[in-house]
């Protein structure tokens, strides 16, 4: 009887019919959502595998990716909160996720001169939540200088905590090196960009001679799906040119 208990519970959890034993049915989840994404030629295997850590780190676990020549598909259920889908950003599927921090070089309030920022311009104009208009120069640390980038709170604010390489942490050590020494105060910042758009500008309080290096955070507002999915794009790159063909619902 005992050999009979142990083999019915058996059954039951590798979900087939023994004799004796009624199944439980196991299935997957139902997938509401669907983006279809178009990768470049002979990139689809590498393009899926790369989603696939940037749904990780989004916390999007109930999913599935395919592949079929240079097209990706993903079926998701969007995490939960509260009870309620967490939005899903578009730029989570396709978005490249290029990382940069470029010194200021002059601050204006003309927001018809910003062009945005391109990840190869030497030289570029972003616009901040307060309408100053930041020319910023090359920038100095790029997402191939990023090991690790993850969501974090601090102090009941949810931010980002970026961890540079040790080529990174050099980089970065120059770049806030140059801005501690700018006499005009306008000028003792970084601009830190994601795919061109702004993040944030922080003045940076060091003395001359002073530089940072190993790390930064990031603050800008964010809340914890905002952050996880930020860190998502920021610590997996895509290649350039995945576009996306549609998406339900």
């Amino acid at each position: 009887m005992r050999r009979a208990i142990r083999f019915c519970v058996l059954g039951l959890t590798a979900a087939v019919l023994l004799t004796g034993c009624t199944a439980l049915p196991i299935s997957a989840p139902a997938l509401t959502h669907e983006v279809v994404l178009s990768a470049p030629a002979g990139t689809a295997d590498a393009v899926a595998a790369q989603l696939g850590h940037r749904l990780d780190v989004a916390e999007i676990t109930e999913r599935r990716i395919a592949t079929a020549g240079d097209t990706v598909t993903v079926r998701f259920n969007p995490p939960q909160k509260a009870g309620k889908d967490v939005e899903v950003r578009e730029e989570l599927f396709r978005a490249p996720g290029a990382f940069g921090i470029r010194p200021v070089t002059a601050v204006g309030t003309d927001t018809a001169a910003a062009t945005g920022c391109g990840k190869d311009d030497a030289a570029c104009t972003v616009t901040t939540d307060d309408h100053e208009v930041l020319e910023l120069g090359p920038a100095g640390v790029t997402e191939k200088d990023l090991r690790t980038v993850k969501a974090v709170n601090v102090q009941n604010q949810w931010g980002l905590q970026v961890d540079f390489t040790k080529p990174g942490a050099d980089a970065f050590a120059t770049l806030s090196g140059q801005a501690a020494c700018e006499q005009d105060p306008e000028l003792k910042r970084m601009a830190i960009l994601l795919d061109g758009k702004l993040l944030a500008a922080p003045t940076l309080q060091l003395e001359c001679g002073q530089s940072l290096s190993d790390s930064v955070q990031i603050s800008g507002g964010f809340d914890r799906d905002k952050a996880a999915q930020y860190s998502a794009l920021m610590g997996t790159s895509l290649p350039d040119g995945v576009e996306i063909v549609s998406s339900k619902p």
